[in-house]
């Protein structure tokens, strides 16, 4: 009688946690300084896989291999010798724990992250690009948000090691 007791209380319980184990990850999809989607930086080709199934094409763009995921992630996966180098989205679905994503005006960016460096971007004297530096794998890492113009929102979300 215990033991189906123990294991109705064990049962009852393993879906609440996987429901808040949901909850928090549906709520930061982008985590500043690491990666996004589940992806973390460093993570193998097979991890990657795992995650995210297989990437719609694939491109090799010098020493870096990307992989396309233009409708789940809406963005790339970069990896350097089989693993994560780096990723960028264009989602309005992949937000920070700050609420901070795609679509973001730069003021919301500038709010939720005051340490972001801006200066301008690649793409004309209107671009512009945000970043936060960090470590994270005993590495440098830098996280952007790129506006293709600063009256419009963030157009994407890149996590690279730096």
């Amino acid at each position: 009688m215990r033991r189906k007791i123990g294991g109705a209380v064990v049962l009852g319980l393993v879906p609440g946690v996987m429901v808040l184990a949901m909850a928090a990850s549906a709520q930061a999809k982008i985590v500043v300084g690491v990666g996004m989607a589940g992806i973390k930086l460093g993570e193998s080709e097979a991890q990657v896989m795992t995650t995210l199934g297989a990437p719609t094409y694939k491109t090799p763009e010098g020493k870096v291999t990307s992989w396309g995921y233009p409708t789940t992630l809406e963005g790339r996966i970069g990896f350097t010798r089989g693993h994560v180098s780096g990723m960028w989205t264009i989602s309005k679905h992949q937000k920070t724990s700050k609420g901070v994503g795609p679509g973001s005006s730069l003021a919301q960016v500038r709010k939720a992250y005051p340490a972001a460096k801006c200066v301008t971007g690649p793409f004309g004297p209107k671009s512009l690009i945000c970043s936060l530096k960090s470590r994270y794998l005993g590495k440098a890492v830098e996280s952007s948000f790129v506006f293709f113009t600063r009256s419009v929102g963030a157009r994407e979300v890149d996590i690279d090691f730096g």
